[in-house]
């Protein structure tokens, strides 16, 4: 069984590309500081998506990695946090 779980794992993990890896891991890295950003100025989430004019379940999957950030939605969030773009993707 074990072998089983293995060789479908090494499939899965093949058929993703780097490309993928990256893009999943610099969406991670975004919403981590979205969510640090929220907690540093004492807003919730739901807070926060008032401001954001959504509503919440659109944030929740946002800030779960499950969507892409558009370039007009990351200006909105950089707007309402009072950071430029570069502040929020920077490493």
């Amino acid at each position: 069984m074990t072998d089983d779980r293995t060789s479908l794992l090494s499939i899965i993990l093949h058929k993703l590309s780097p490309a993928d890896i990256h893009l999943k891991e610099n969406r991670a890295l975004v919403t981590e500081r979205i969510e640090k950003m929220l907690y540093e100025n004492g807003w919730s989430r739901r807070h926060f998506s008032v401001l954001m004019r959504r509503e919440t379940v659109h944030l929740r999957i946002w800030l779960s990695h499950t969507y892409n950030l558009t370039a007009e939605s990351l200006g909105e969030i950089c707007g309402l946090l009072d950071i430029p773009l570069r502040d929020l993707i920077a490493e």
